[in-house]
């Protein structure tokens, strides 16, 4: 039969005669007529016209070079962007994903635990998020360099630089001949001062590798359509590096999680090697390479689910395949997603989890503004991704009043929604360059905004992650129809000529991006920093207030204790000490003291600013109890704020324990029985808020072993009279 020809888009092929002398240079733009690409490999043999129309297969696709050094140049600029995160200690989501998750610290013995827990297991609350390859990876970090946060950062650059990499070689594939444009559009997304939240933030690592493995999807995929031979290791021996390296991943990744998940029913070794024939026959062809990808994907975040329709778009537009054929290929895709999230329910118990009613992280469900402030938050993605200043990493309640009717920012949303719909329709129409670059922002947008429609959640950089790729799109299109001319003598002049004005200019925006890109990672070093960087310009956010204050308290302890550390110093000195000595003690005492009192009010400053944003705001009152119970010691004070954190957050475990640690001491010292009763209940009350929480099991083990007590109900007149 006679063979359809594939071609990738090409939006600036002139129309010219064809050269006499043909080139093999990279750069120049795809063609779609068969004299101008002498150089085309036999992709195999023409055969007999059908007889019958139903025996047409468009398979496989023209194979597409690649020129490497643009890949280089992307992975390299990936890795170099970061390298001044290395000296970076553990900040925000850090914590609570590497330092208090449990199972984490337990290193390797902690995979099966983590394989059947909630991503956010220790922090007592049900997402129903289901996240556990990144959590493995600090399992691993944990078993072989403890907590080195160094170590961390630098595989997250790393990793970030092998998705430049992978992108590198994807973009070349679709954009077939265009290598300039193709390494353009990565630029956009590798230098884009966007994707700090996610790298110089060591949790950030779940969306790294999600959209590294969807990544690692499409382009197996693709070498799919261009195989002769299912099977990889009988294709051209330049394939045999991915096929092999992705192919051994995924063998040692099924003995990992079939070990875990099988360890209670067929045994951890019966797990591993049923995980291993699985992924083993998956890696031998492009086919299950590309099904492997996506359930690591999954693994990473189970937001990739909107990857799936990446899959046929991909063929649609640069494949030239016809809708039918581009749907039809997604049946093995929605296999593994069917059973990924069998999976999900079967380890975790949920598919969507029960969000808390949050004023901080969830607004707009409870002001049921969700619709509205969806479109008014378009605006606020379109324009970062455009503008990327300023930078924060918090946009917590109040930051971004909700939309309405009356807010201009909703409408404009509204309108801009409709237009980029139209737009993308257009552009699906003509498959043009633009028309894919708005559909892929709002396939990989899709998360993010129905976060806000349907949970009713905050913004947050960190969803436009991947939507960075859609702007490299159209912004490229943009600038390569106003800079690079295509007509008349034009085209007989070099190619790095004709594109000298979009390079020039795309230096100078890669150029700004990667500095505001370097300059905004020292504000991810520490807390204390990220957090202060983040006043100027929240100063409404309730939760940034609150997470600067309690960066003051640990100023405010540390001085607390350096005081009584130097007291306790004093007092064993061997003989007694002389007056000269306790004098000068004395004065260092003061110092910390005072230090620690400065600390302390400005801490309560901080906190009494989130309550007036925030006025039922249990945390930002249990910081406060926190500062009277242990900076400017106030135990009445510090009692008071507890029950108020409890009235405001009656599932906040740690308000419990502290409670019972006051009453505690207060039972001992003053021999008083009815106190160390109260103890006892508030401890148990931890408990039952939060099964997990490990400091009431040892508090409550601890009194119980000294006095025999373990309450479990008291009367209110007892819980009111102290």
């Amino acid at each position: 039969m006679a063979k359809k020809k594939q071609s990738g888009y090409d939006s600036s092929r002139p129309v010219t005669p064809k050269p006499v002398q043909p080139t093999n240079t990279p750069t120049r733009p795809a063609a779609s007529r068969p004299s101008e690409t002498p150089q085309r490999p036999p992709v195999r043999p023409s055969s007999p016209k059908p007889t019958t129309p139903a025996a047409t297969s468009d398979l496989p696709i023209e194979r597409r070079p690649v020129v490497w050094w643009p890949v280089a140049v992307l992975g390299l600029l990936g890795l170099l962007l970061y390298v001044n995160t290395f000296g970076h200690m553990y900040a925000l989501d850090d914590i609570a994903a590497v330092g208090q998750n449990l199972f984490v610290k337990k290193g390797l013995a902690g995979i099966p635990d983590l394989l059947r827990t909630e991503f956010w297991h220790f922090s007592n609350i049900s997402l129903g998020y289901y996240r556990p390859l990144s959590l493995i990876t600090f399992a691993m970090e944990q078993e072989y360099f403890k907590d080195n946060p160094n170590i961390s950062h630098m595989i997250n650059a790393g990793l970030y630089g092998l998705t430049g990499v992978v992108i590198g070689i994807l973009l070349q594939k679709w954009l077939s001949g265009q290598v300039i444009i193709a390494f353009l559009i990565g630029l956009v997304f590798i230098a884009h001062p966007l994707h700090t939240e996610i790298v110089a933030n060591i949790k950030g690592r779940d969306e790294i590798l999600s959209f590294l493995f969807i990544a690692l999807m499409l382009l197996t995929y693709w070498k799919h359509l261009e195989a002769k031979s299912q099977f990889w290791f009988k294709g051209p021996a330049s394939d045999w590096a991915l096929g092999g390296l992705l192919g051994l991943f995924s063998i040692v990744a099924g003995w990992v999680i079939g070990s875990s998940l099988m360890v209670n029913t067929l045994g951890s070794t019966a797990g591993g090697v049923l995980g291993v024939l699985i992924m083993g026959a998956l890696s031998g062809s492009w086919l299950g390479l590309a099904c492997a990808s996506l359930y690591f994907a999954f693994l990473s975040k189970e937001s990739s689910i909107v990857s799936l329709a990446l899959i046929p778009a991909m063929q649609y537009w640069f494949a030239r395949r016809n809708i039918w054929q581009s749907m039809i290929s997604l049946w093995p895709f929605l296999v593994v997603a069917a059973l990924f999230f069998y999976q999900k329910q079967k380890m975790i118990g949920t598919l969507s989890g029960t969000p808390p009613v949050d004023w901080a992280n969830y607004p707009y469900a409870i002001e049921k503004t969700q619709k509205s402030t969806m479109f008014k938050f378009l605006m606020y993605y379109l324009r970062l991704l455009i503008f990327p200043h300023p930078l924060v990493y918090d946009y917590s309640y109040n930051v971004i009043p909700s939309g309405g009717k009356g807010d201009l920012l909703t409408w404009a949303g509204f309108f801009s929604f409709l237009a980029l719909i139209w737009f993308a329709w257009k552009g699906f129409v003509k498959r043009t360059l633009w028309g894919f670059g708005i559909f892929w922002f709002f396939v990989t947008m899709a998360p993010g905004l129905g976060f806000i429609w349907i949970r009713g959640g905050i913004f947050a950089e960190r969803f436009a992650y991947a939507a960075v790729m859609g702007l490299g799109f159209v912004l490229i299109w943009a600038l390569q129809k106003l800079l690079v001319k295509t007509d008349g003598d034009a085209t007989s002049k070099p190619m790095l000529v004709r594109y000298a004005p979009l390079l020039g200019l795309m230096a100078v925006v890669g150029g700004l991006y990667s500095f505001k890109t370097i300059e905004r990672n020292p504000d991810w070093k520490n807390n204390f920093i990220l957090f202060n960087s983040a006043l100027p310009y929240a100063p409404n956010s309730c939760q940034v207030q609150r997470h600067v204050a309690n960066e003051w308290i640990e100023k405010g302890l540390k001085d607390r204790t350096k005081a009584d550390s130097i007291a306790n110093a004093t007092n064993a000195l061997k003989p007694k000490p002389t007056p000269d000595q306790i004098k000068k003690a004395q004065a260092l005492i003061d110092t910390n003291i005072a230090h620690a009192n400065k600390h302390g009010r400005w801490a309560l400053d901080h906190l009494q600013e989130s309550t007036r944003i925030y006025p039922n705001f249990g945390e930002a009152y249990f910081s406060m109890a926190y500062v009277f119970q242990k900076i400017t010691p106030n135990v009445d004070s510090a009692k008071h704020y507890y029950k108020q954190t409890i009235r405001a957050a009656n599932a906040y475990a740690p308000a419990y324990n502290n409670l019972g640690v006051i009453y505690q001491g207060e039972g001992f010292a003053q021999n008083n029985r009815q106190k160390l009763e109260l103890a006892s209940y508030y401890y148990n009350r931890s408990m039952v808020v939060n099964p997990a929480y490990v400091d009431g099991q040892n508090n409550r083990a601890s009194l119980m072993k000294a006095t025999g007590l373990d309450v479990k109900m008291l009367p209110d007149s007892v819980l009111n009279k102290y």
